[in-house]
């Protein structure tokens, strides 16, 4: 990926600008994975969990395809907009082109390329570039297997190398979104990578109150976590079941939209998908997006070391 690219997906949002940031709000809300808290909350987004590794989602995941959709739709109805002038227009009217008229059809095709170009490369992207993240907490090995925030590579890290804090979920930018983060830093206290794990929390109003509960819920989140590293799979209430990469459209939209409700049996499956593509257009668009997005993306490539700690059955697959 090349500089030009770089800016590119740092300014349609796919690179966050602030993703080496280390924000003032994160110092003041360090996690000590040392004290036991007294809640206790089972993650929103599990991969999969056995007795030595649980295997987290990145927080973002229920928001994943939207570039994929709106991405390829935005780009798609730019470029032939302005290819259907050059392309077409003068076949379906018979018009006669001479040299001038040659030259400015073809600045508009370059137009086209040129505006569609960043929705396209975003799509494509997200998909094959940030691909699906998701982390691993070994107990056993005290190991953690993360796919990194800063350029997308699945990295490792040990439990007590990695500082675990809230977070807001644009960085260092205050708003409603809300995370759980690992960092890793350079010996000048500078950031070297980052990780994002279970679901976000959206707070609905910038309230005090809504923003304790946002606090509780993730503290809660992580103390799940941090229980399962520091005292055994044990010390936890299991969790069943396991993130699904091959959704269909109606579980698509529960994730995407959690208090929608997933439908049960094949006719009321397809009713309620049908539903949704039909009446809830801009909805939609997103589920179509999240659904190619979990069955095409990218899968991070783990070292057979990595394979073999943590055991092959415990990775997503399709």
């Amino acid at each position: 990926m090349n500089k030009v690219q770089r800016k590119i997906l740092e300014a349609v949002g796919v690179l966050s600008n602030n993703r080496l940031d280390y924000s003032s709000f994160s110092k003041k809300h360090m996690f000590d994975v040392k004290k036991k808290a007294e809640e206790i909350k089972s993650p929103e987004f599990v991969c999969a969990i056995n007795c030595h590794s649980l295997v987290l989602s990145e927080s973002w995941f229920r928001e994943r395809g939207l570039y994929v959709s709106w991405g390829t739709l935005g780009g798609g109805v730019i470029l032939g907009f302005f290819l259907f002038f050059p392309l077409v227009m003068p076949w379906v009217y018979k018009i006669q082109v001479d040299v001038g008229g040659i030259i400015a059809l073809s600045f508009m095709a370059s137009l086209g390329f040129l505006f569609s170009y960043p929705l396209l490369f975003s799509a494509k992207s997200e998909l094959k570039t940030q691909g699906f993240q998701y982390t691993i907490f070994n107990h056993d090995s005290k190991n953690i297997h993360f796919v990194s925030d800063v350029d997308f590579q699945p990295k490792t890290c040990s439990w007590d190398e990695c500082t675990f804090c809230l977070a807001y979920s644009a960085g260092s930018i205050e708003g409603y979104y809300y995370e759980l983060k690992g960092y890793l830093f350079n010996e000048d206290d500078s950031v070297r990578d980052s990780f994002s794990f279970d679901d976000y929390h959206y707070m609905i109003t910038d309230s005090d109150n809504t923003r304790q509960m946002m606090i509780k819920d993730l503290s809660a989140r992580f103390e799940y976590v941090r229980r399962y590293m520091q005292e055994g799979p044990d010390s936890v209430e299991p969790v069943t079941g396991s993130l699904d990469l091959k959704p269909s459209l109606s579980e698509a939209a529960h994730r995407f939209q959690p208090r929608s409700k997933a439908s049960e049996g094949k006719k009321f499956h397809i009713i309620y998908s049908i539903v949704r593509a039909v009446f809830l257009i801009p909805f939609s668009v997103q589920v179509v997006g999240h659904y190619f997005f979990c069955r095409y993306c990218r899968l991070p490539q783990r070292p057979q070391s990595v394979i073999d700690e943590c055991g092959e059955d415990i990775f997503p697959k399709r």
